[in-house]
């Protein structure tokens, strides 16, 4: 099985009605990289940046949204399902970032 992991930065707009979009991605090879565009990015009051690290494999894409500087325990699909855990080595990658 093939497993490509990728570190992204969504730019999200937040509407007045509490929908949000995601407008554009930039991806990073490491959490550092994300950190520093993070940091230099100024945004307008209606948008936000969401780090987010991303695996691809055969089964397809999921997700592992920071929350409170911390990755969850599980990458989930588009339907919030758990579907495999977060490699040990991405954890602490954040701790060190």
């Amino acid at each position: 099985m093939t497993v490509h992991y990728e570190w992204d930065v969504e730019l999200v707009r937040t509407y007045a009605d509490g929908d949000n979009d995601v407008v554009d991605h930039n991806f990073f090879s490491t959490y550092l990289g994300c950190k520093w565009y993070v940091n230099k990015k100024k945004l307008d009051p209606s948008y936000s940046l969401e780090i987010v690290l991303v695996c691809d494999d055969d089964n397809g894409r999921s997700w592992a949204y920071m929350e409170d500087g911390k990755l969850p325990e599980y990458f989930q699909d588009a339907y919030q399902n758990d579907v495999c855990k977060v490699p040990v080595r991405f954890h602490n990658e954040v701790l060190k970032g």
